[in-house]
């Protein structure tokens, strides 16, 4: 027997309308039977996974899986109760994102970072990696500013490099500082003339790192932008000692920038699921014109 309409909805909701393996939003999101119907699975929802149509497609008749699925679907769901609450989805919070923002927009707007949840340790995230924006080892404020590009880009044009080698090369080179602040970890490198720095305001739940940076070029202006960005793995081939060899690497991937603009003061933070840019109270006073929300699960 096929879920009740009842079950669908609850076990969407419970997800927050995103897949359980890719993260990706779907205000259709499919429900799959973990147990499969043909071996008399049952019709509940302690047996259903929330799936997008790509991950169903792709994973859904594996039966392989079904452990490991019920594992990462319980995994989103303590995620999403850790950062929305258990009755979040009658809350207001949930009514404000998807009133905001239509089915078409969440889908667009969504972040897919399948390394994170598909790799060999998906339920834990990165658990092998060492790299980080709020504790040692610090990514390299310079790698930061590399990856942002330059102001008069339309785009990054550089979306991910290897952390293994980029923290210890000579391209990115310089001693930095690691200062404790009420809102965070800063983290700054300064040169001659000029200085980028960079705080961890949060990491969501399908591992999208959102970081502010500021980013002084020697002249007047100091310019701010809230970045994000997935440390994700995979391996490259290449040598050691005349050895050809396949290796594993840390990878920084850009996944979106927006200009805070020049001299933005004010709160960067997250919660709920929302990426909020407060009021900017700097130099030039640009107050609410200057605030925005947006969804990023």
């Amino acid at each position: 027997m096929p879920f009740s309409q009842k079950t669908k909805e609850q076990v969407r909701r419970r997800a927050w309308f995103a897949c359980c393996l890719c993260k990706r939003i779907s205000m259709s999101l499919e429900v799959h039977h973990i147990i499969p119907e043909e071996d008399d699975g049952p019709d509940t929802e302690d047996n259903a996974a929330p799936l997008c149509a790509s991950c169903h497609r792709s994973f859904g008749g594996n039966r392989d899986l079904q452990a490991r699925m019920r594992e990462m679907r319980d995994h989103w769901y303590e995620e999403c109760a850790k950062l929305f609450g258990e009755d979040s989805t009658t809350g207001d919070v949930f009514h404000w994102i998807h009133e905001q923002f239509s089915t078409e927009e969440l889908e667009r707007l969504t972040i897919h970072n399948p390394s994170y949840v598909s790799g060999r340790d998906a339920a834990d995230g990165l658990k092998g990696t060492r790299f980080s924006f709020d504790e040692k080892e610090y990514v390299h404020p310079l790698v930061v500013k590399e990856l942002l590009g330059w102001l008069s880009d339309s785009r990054a044009t550089i979306v991910g490099v290897d952390l293994e080698a980029a923290n210890r090369s000579n391209r990115f080179y310089g001693d930095f500082a690691v200062a404790d602040g009420a809102e965070g970890v800063n983290v700054k490198w300064e040169g001659d003339n000029e200085s980028f720095g960079y705080r961890h305001v949060a990491t969501t739940p399908s591992g999208v790192e959102i970081v502010e940076c500021h980013d002084w070029g020697g002249g007047s202006g100091v310019f701010g932008t809230v970045a994000l960005f997935s440390l994700e793995q995979d391996q490259a081939l290449g040598s050691d000692k005349d050895v050809l060899e396949v290796h594993d690497r840390s990878v920084l991937k850009t996944r979106g920038q927006f200009a805070l603009g020049d001299g933005y003061v004010g709160n960067v933070c997250y919660g709920n699921g929302v990426l909020e840019v407060g009021p900017d109270e700097g130099r030039f006073r640009r107050g609410g014109a200057a605030a925005w929300k947006l969804p990023v699960l």
